[in-house]
Order: C-alpha cells, then structure tokens, then sequence
C-alpha cells in the first residue's frame, strides 16, 4: 500500500478533516483498487468515527461521478426519485411506483437503483417482478429513455469501480458514507432530485452536496417516522435546492395538501411479488387509499422538483390526473414491453 495512503488513514484516525486534495487522493486510490480491502474497511470505518465533512463528501462524489458510465440523453426536466435505503420501514416500493406516475404526468423520468440490501425488495427486484427488464447497458437505457422518456439505470452497470468497495462494505456491515452518496450519483447526470435519506442530518448534507454538484431543483426528504420518503404516517423534515440554498428544512404535513394521515400498517410491502402487485393496484385504480395517496404525494413532490411547475398544489393534480386517466399504467405497461424488446434485440 502506498505511504501516502497511510497518512491518509492517519489524519482521520486523529479526528482531523481530509482537505479537498486528500479526500481526492483517498477516493481515487479506493476506485483504482490500489489499497487492499481492509484499507478501505479502516478508511470507512475512520470516517464514520470522525464525521465526515460537506468538502470530503463532494469530492468523493465527484471523484466517483469521474469513473462511471455515463448515459448521454437529454436531461432537460428529467427527474430521479430514490432513497438512501436503511429505513427499515418495510415498506413497498413507493418511489418505484411514483416513478410511472411522474411519467404519466409528462415529466422525463432517470430513475438510479438497486437490488435489495436491507429490505425485501429493491428497485431492481420490483421491476423485474413486474416483467420489465432492469438489467440494461448504457446504450439501452440511452434507446429506452430516448422511445419512452423513462429509464432505470442499474447501479452495478454504471459504477463498475464500486467493486473495490463492496467487500469491506459488506464484511463491515454497518451505514458509511457511501449509503449516503449512493442517490447522489445518477448516471445521467440529472439535474432535477427527490431523495430520500434515512435522517434529517443525512438529508441537510445531502441538499448541500448537490448544491456542490450545479443540480438545479432537489428536494431531500426525511420523515419524522424514520421512512426515507414524504410519509403519510408523519410530518416530513424536507430540504429544498433551487437557485440559492437554504440552509433550514421546511416541516410539511401531508395534511396541507389534503391527505389524511393513515398508520405505518397501511404503508406496509412484503417481497417483490408483493410489491408489484400494489404497483400494479396502484395504477389500475385498485389500490387503498393509503398506498395510492403515498404514491400520489411522492410523485407530486418529483414533478415539482422537476420544473415543469412551480406550484406544489399543480404538481399534485398532475399526478392525481396521471392515475385517473389511466397514463400511470400506460407508461408502466409501455416502460415494461420497451425494456423487453430492447434487452432481447442485443
């Protein structure tokens, strides 16, 4: 290993901060695979004991950002809604079944996920139980964004360098950093976010790390009942990113829009067979109140950050008119045969 990264793991070890040249240093020795897994156990380890600093953490997302697979559309009013994970809510996949809401509201959706790392259904697993395909290169999430104005970007395919880091990750088994920037690195490079993160710190840090990275609307989400989106159960602390950032969150009370608060019971998924089965309630009108409404509340939240209006109370009648028009469950159906005739025509 090299000296200099010894010195690195030195500086954190006495609670000092990493200057934006060190912290560059440390993350590109990490994703070039030059320093050996129980390094990078150590330097995450390191970091979380001494806190990390808004500096530290933008440059580790820019250096990150440098070595991953770009998707080169047009990301005018695009939007990406995910979480950090780690809610431990159980939750079904609320952001996953906004997205096809956003869509058919009119609004460009570049969706960023996963598989499951801590609940039982990831992004990843509730699309493939719907029937779509998740599993798509650069060049198809580029056609498919192109025919539909929708695409999931698979993380795995986009930061290949994450490699180097997964296992001290998951022999440490425990939140680091990297849980927190995981939302911040959308391959396409939109410029318009919801992300929901699993405390209000986390949130307040990540609204001033895109305000680092020139994003143009955000919101960061955290809910007073620990869920990682706008909840319904609660009132959410939410962080908002336009021109100039603040540096307060605004408490909302989903009551302000008109939604009845409803009990975490209500909110509750299961396995990814489960899950689709809402999203598909969901869009076909089925659903209970409680899982469309979290749904519609999200979605509204995602259609305001994106832009196309600057008015909340608009961005929910878009989204309220997405489901009843039946557009929501066009664009799951659309999104669901594009993704399959693209990843069958390789």
């Amino acid at each position: 290993m090299s000296k200099l990264f010894t010195g690195i793991l030195e500086i954190i070890s006495r609670q000092q901060n990493l200057s934006a040249d060190e912290a560059s240093f440390a993350m590109q020795k990490i994703l070039t695979g030059e320093v050996s897994n129980e390094e990078v156990a150590a330097f995450l380890i390191g970091m979380r004991m001494k806190g990390e600093t808004i500096t530290e953490l933008t440059t580790f997302v820019k250096e990150m950002k440098q070595v991953a697979v770009k998707v080169e559309v047009d990301t005018k009013h695009a939007v990406d809604l995910c979480g950090t994970g780690g809610d431990k809510s159980g939750t079904f996949n609320i952001s996953t079944a906004a997205m096809f809401v956003v869509a058919g509201a009119g609004v460009p959706v570049l969706k960023h996920g996963n598989r499951s790392v801590s609940s039982k259904s990831g992004s990843y697993d509730v699309l493939e139980s719907l029937g779509a395909v998740p599993n798509l290169q650069k060049e198809q999430v580029e056609q498919i964004f192109n025919e539909t104005q929708m695409a999931f970007m698979f993380a795995p395919n986009f930061h290949p360098a994450m490699r180097f880091v997964m296992p001290a990750r998951r022999a440490l088994k425990m939140r680091t950093f990297f849980n927190m920037l995981g939302p911040l690195l959308n391959p396409a490079d939109v410029k318009c976010q919801v992300v929901g993160a699993f405390s209000k710190d986390a949130a307040s840090a990540m609204i001033q790390i895109l305000g680092n990275l020139q994003t143009e609307s955000a919101f960061t989400v955290s809910a007073h009942d620990g869920l990682d989106e706008v909840s319904l159960t609660s009132q959410s602390e939410i962080f908002e990113l336009k021109t100039n950032l603040s540096g307060n969150s605004i408490t909302f009370d989903p009551d302000s829009l008109g939604y009845r608060k409803v009990n975490s019971e209500e909110l509750k998924g299961g396995d990814a067979d489960h899950n689709a089965e809402i999203i598909r309630n969901i869009v076909e009108g089925k659903a209970t109140a409680a899982q469309k409404n979290i749904t519609e509340l999200n979605a509204a939240f995602a259609i305001r950050a994106s832009n196309i209006t600057d008015s909340l109370v608009t961005a929910k009648e878009m989204a309220e008119d997405s489901l009843n028009s039946g557009q929501a469950r066009k664009k799951l159906d659309l999104f669901i045969s594009e993704s399959q005739k693209i990843a069958g025509s390789k």
